[in-house]
């Protein structure tokens, strides 16, 4: 028979109630403490309240002499001096692990159920949201979402450091998920992450969106979430789809380097295939092509709409030099030339039987066909797609400065001239460039107030 985990209690005058853990092998101690609100912040104790209020000390206990009843913890509490122990009898070292307390009717509960508040949530936020809770054992293991939570902040230290016991998945028809958890230490608070997408494909090296902290309360916290995380989401998944249409046009340029480099060995003087292995090459080189071009049929729409709306906001004279828009329609063409072939194919994988004995020859064949197909346009995408990266980077780029117009500088330096020949200073040189050219000082001598003297 297994042994049972103690949890030790003690009072301090400053943090209210400690507690130490022993023989706590599944952390069913340390989870109902850190359920009561213990934490681990103070250097000296394993666990501390952090509050000497009778009322909530007395609450705390109450707390975990009834939670204690359904886990295999036995409490010691012999340093304790206080009434609230006569409310509920203890497991000491003496008594069953069977012993089940009465709860009191009139304790407070310590959370807010989850599941209740990611229903409300989900009910306010823009779009349509599905709920998915799911509840954990209670010892200590690996998350099963921490490999998906998208960022490094608060959510995942809290991860790293506590176990939740409970979770709530938000997913969108938009594809978008969030994790919702117990905000460790904080009984009216939220953690709220983002999840990375499904099937991304993607490995960015831009700032991911940290998850937040949020409210209890359902409308603040929809708001927080839609005000906060909702814009860095949408900006980190931008730029981890433009990370990969960079990627992916490097990666094209391989293929076609490749391609060039063996063609020249498997055709003559006049650029004739010379056997059968040109077009095994070729139908390779289709396949690599079209895996570097799926992706963007499901995103690519959204990029090319992005770059359409911040065209006009960017340089017009960089817009004429790229050819931007021209680029920009050659995209979106590409992008339904690529959805109709990829359509075509889908009709014909879902019409074969997968019992028919030349089912794998057929749907092979009809995945070269598609490839082939489809050549063209990966083609298209893969020399144009790179406008996409010009114009995130431009959008990036710090305005430059205004510049006045040419019809205000024109009325600015006729006034200035107007301003200047009027000036004391512009008077001054009149009058001394008159003197220049007006002669020698015998004809000035006229311009005098005072008659000449005689000698």
């Amino acid at each position: 028979m297994a042994e049972l985990a103690w949890m030790t209690l003690d009072k301090h005058r400053e943090l209210g109630l400690t507690a130490s853990t022993a023989q706590d092998d599944l952390g069913a101690a340390h989870q109902l403490l850190l359920d009561a609100g213990f934490s681990t912040c103070h250097p000296g104790f394993a666990y501390a309240l952090g509050n000497n209020h009778p009322v909530d000390v007395r609450a705390t206990l109450q707390q975990l002499y009834n939670d204690v009843a359904t886990h295999y913890v036995a409490i010691d509490d012999a340093s304790l001096d206080d009434p609230a122990r006569a409310t509920s009898a203890p497991l000491g070292r003496s008594q069953p692990a069977q012993h089940i307390p009465v709860a009191s009717p009139g304790r407070p509960d310590s959370r807010r159920d989850l599941a209740t508040f990611a229903e409300e949530l989900s009910a306010r936020l823009p779009g349509t949201w599905a709920v998915t809770v799911h509840k954990h054992a209670t010892g200590v293991g690996q998350f099963p979402l921490s490999e998906r939570v998208w960022g490094r902040g608060h959510v995942s230290w809290a991860l790293s450091e506590f176990t939740p016991h409970r979770d709530a998945v938000l997913s969108s028809e938009s594809g978008v998920e969030l994790l919702v958890i117990d905000r460790p230490l904080r009984k009216h608070e939220f953690l709220v992450a983002a999840l990375e997408p499904r099937r991304s494909g993607f490995a960015t090296t831009n700032e991911a969106p940290n998850g937040i902290a949020v409210s209890a309360h359902p409308v603040r916290a929809a708001s927080q979430v839609t005000a906060r995380l909702f814009p860095r989401y949408d900006e980190a998944v931008h730029q981890a789809r433009i990370e990969q249409v960079a990627a992916s046009v490097a990666a094209g340029a391989r293929v076609l380097a490749e391609r060039d480099a063996v063609s020249d060995s498997l055709c003559d003087a006049e650029h004739w295939p010379l056997d059968e292995r040109y077009g095994l090459r070729q139908q390779v080189r289709d396949a690599e092509m079209w895996a570097q071009f799926a992706p963007f049929l499901e995103h690519g729409p959204a990029l090319v709409e992005h770059a359409e709306e911040t065209l006009p906001l960017l340089d017009p004279a960089e817009r004429m030099a790229g050819r931007w828009s021209y680029r920009l329609r050659t995209l979106r063409a590409a992008l339904d030339g690529g959805a109709r072939v990829q359509a075509e194919f889908e009709v014909v994988a879902e019409a074969l039987l997968p019992d028919h004995p030349h089912a794998k020859a057929d749907f092979a064949d009809a995945v070269a066909m598609r490839n082939a197909e489809g050549w063209h346009y990966s083609l298209t995408w893969m020399d144009n797609a790179g406008v996409l990266v010009d114009i995130a980077r431009a959008e990036k780029a710090p305005p430059p400065p205004p510049t006045r117009p040419l019809r205000a500088q024109q009325v600015r330096s006729a006034r200035a001239e107007a301003a200047r020949s009027w000036s004391p200073h512009a008077a001054r040189q009149i009058t001394a460039a008159i003197e220049t050219a007006a002669g020698p000082p015998a004809i000035r001598f006229f311009n005098s107030s005072q008659l000449p003297r005689s000698r």
